[in-house]
């Protein structure tokens, strides 16, 4: 009887503290719940932490002090299994940016009404001028394929102003999907409407005039991908001294005029005071119009007055050109059939192909993809001044020569294979970045009376500043198609000969520039940042298909049994030392 009783005891023992142990596992599980609803946490398993907003867009995202309305358009019928996954994605990540900032409001909208064609017209040109660009799909159907036109875009609203967010790039290229290339990008785009609306001072860039530089169509594409982050003017110096000391970086693109020494001395100055310069400049001047006439012509020099300029800050552009065998290929007349002449695409080395050295982990060259060239020419590093950090931006291949002056441009290099052993001078610099604190381009140059003058203030040193030297002044150049007065740019990088040598990389590389030499490196780290796309193996699949069906069949059942069998064993395991306990042991 007594036994009896202590095995009663025993067992109302166990029974509360398995209650106390329940609810103590409950009280923890609430207080987990409460401290994760004031305390944000997260944790990513994914490689490139897909699922994290980056410290660039956390650091964006705290600096609001109003409500952010994003509006999105992604409402449609019968939408592609991919575009509603997609759409998905959006509203994951959407998610994910409200759990970092409560004031972001998200609605998903149908900008269409059904049966409403009139109005429908309406409100396409409505969002159209809004920037938001329309994409067509197609979709398999029983009687074949059909497109539908489709608004895949946000509109993010701030303090009475709105930026478009396009989710769709139309431009996706070497087979990547578009919807996919989309994804990759999303952080950046949305974050970077918010930084651009909730920004109070929009600093300035000027690209220069006056010297015969690329004008405002040839420079049209590069100054709109600016126009996302800063305000940009085209500027005439007219010889006033402070012209531009306004704004944050100068952009002097492939100037063809003489430059004044007043001119010079007034970019000199503005260095001096700290301001930043991107020059794009080329002594070497050779046209491709002319070689419609002839098979051959003569690169000339061109003296634009900047080279002595150039020296003094730390670099020597080279009076030549460069011939390199990787490089872009252009339309060469080889037969003529039906009276219609044809033609084939050959290299032509002096339009070199600039891939980004990953060596050089610069974050001016992260991702940024192939760059083209147009008759470049080598820059030479010279100087000895420590107080200049010189960096080699970007090369030629290892295949590659210089052409010095006088060069013949001609033709026949393409009817023939090239030799090799001729092109033996690898690497040839032609970009640099320069940092550090200048001195003068006319220091010990001005009279005495300049420098006693109390209302003219020279400077001879300047402040801690940058500037980037590119030897193509064609490097932002876009192609400028004329269709009666009218003049239609096209894309920067695009090819209106081969349109699949489509180069990005010009874009990606100046506009890293300019937010480089500005201090926006937090910008080029959020554009920077990839997520790779892991697309299925699906001759992996086919091979290994019927081992993963048993084990995704027969693993979580074993799983089960096993488990279910180890908690028996420790059960058992349990009463036999109450048993023990107790004095009662049975074999």
């Amino acid at each position: 009887m007594e036994k009896k009783v202590k095995i009663q005891r025993t067992r109302l023992v166990l029974k509360k503290q398995n209650i106390i142990q329940a609810l103590l596992i409950l009280v923890l599980i609430v207080l987990i719940n409460i401290l994760s609803s004031l305390v944000f946490f997260r944790l990513d398993l994914t490689k490139e932490k897909k699922f994290t907003i980056s410290p660039v867009s956390r650091m964006i995202l705290s600096g609001l002090d109003d409500k952010v309305y994003i509006e999105v358009f992604f409402e449609s019928e019968d939408l592609p299994a991919e575009m509603l996954r997609y759409k998905k994605v959006v509203k994951e990540f959407l998610s994910n940016l409200q759990d970092y900032n409560k004031n972001i409001e998200v609605t998903f909208k149908n900008p269409f009404v059904k049966d409403d064609p009139e109005l429908n017209r309406k409100i396409y040109l409505e969002l159209y001028n809004k920037g938001l660009n329309p994409t067509y799909i197609s979709q398999a159907k029983e009687s074949g394929y059909s497109e539908k036109l489709i608004f895949a875009g946000a509109l993010v609203k701030y303090k009475e102003r709105e930026f478009p967010v396009n989710l769709i790039n139309n431009n996706a290229s070497k087979g990547t999907s578009i919807v996919g290339l989309s994804e990759t990008e999303l952080e950046r785009d949305f974050v970077h409407a918010i930084w651009l609306l909730s920004n109070k001072k929009v600093r300035k860039i000027a690209f220069l005039e006056g010297h015969d530089e690329l004008n405002e169509y040839q420079t049209y594409d590069i100054m709109m991908s600016l126009s996302k982050y800063y305000q940009i003017d085209r500027v005439k110096m007219n010889q006033q001294l402070n012209a531009l000391d306004e704004y944050a970086a100068v952009v002097i693109a492939k100037p063809q005029a003489r430059f004044s020494e007043k001119d010079k001395f007034i970019i000199d100055q503005y260095i001096m005071k700290g301001g930043k310069v991107v020059w794009l400049v080329e002594w070497m001047v050779f046209d491709m119009d002319s070689l419609s006439k002839r098979s051959s012509e003569m690169a000339m020099i061109r003296d634009i007055n900047l080279d002595d300029q150039l020296y003094k800050y730390g670099v020597r552009i080279n009076p030549d050109l460069i011939q390199d065998l990787r490089c872009l290929n252009i339309p060469v007349y080889v037969n003529t059939i039906d009276g219609k002449p044809q033609f084939e695409p050959r290299p032509w080395f002096y339009f070199p192909l600039i891939v980004p050295d990953t060596l050089l982990n610069h974050p001016l060259l992260r991702n940024v993809e192939p760059m083209r060239t147009h008759f470049v020419s080598s820059i030479d590093i010279v100087g000895e001044n420590p107080k200049i950090k010189k960096t080699i931006l970007l090369r030629t291949s290892q295949y590659s020569k210089s052409m010095i002056h006088p060069v013949e441009v001609s033709l026949e290099i393409m009817r023939e294979n090239p030799e090799l052993l001729t092109f033996n001078q690898p690497n040839l610099p032609i970009a640099v970045l320069l940092e550090g604190t200048f001195e003068s381009a006319f220091k010990n140059r001005l009279s005495y009376e300049f420098y006693t003058d109390p209302n003219f203030v020279v400077l001879d040193t300047s402040k801690t500043t940058k500037m980037i030297v590119i030897s193509d002044g064609d490097f932002i150049r876009n192609e400028v198609r004329s269709i009666g007065e009218k003049k239609q740019p096209y894309p920067l990088g695009y090819d209106k000969y081969y349109p699949e040598q489509y180069t990005p990389g010009n874009t990606q590389f100046f506009v890293n520039c300019i937010n480089y030499l500005c201090a926006d490196e937090d910008l080029i780290s959020l554009r920077m940042r990839e997520i790779k796309i892991r697309n299925l193996d699906r001759a992996k699949i086919k091979n290994q298909m019927l081992m993963w069906i048993y084990v995704n069949s027969f693993v979580p059942v074993l799983i089960i049994i096993a488990l279910g069998l180890m908690v028996l064993f420790l059960r058992n395991i349990k009463y036999r030392r109450i048993k023990f306990n107790n004095g009662n042991i049975k074999k």
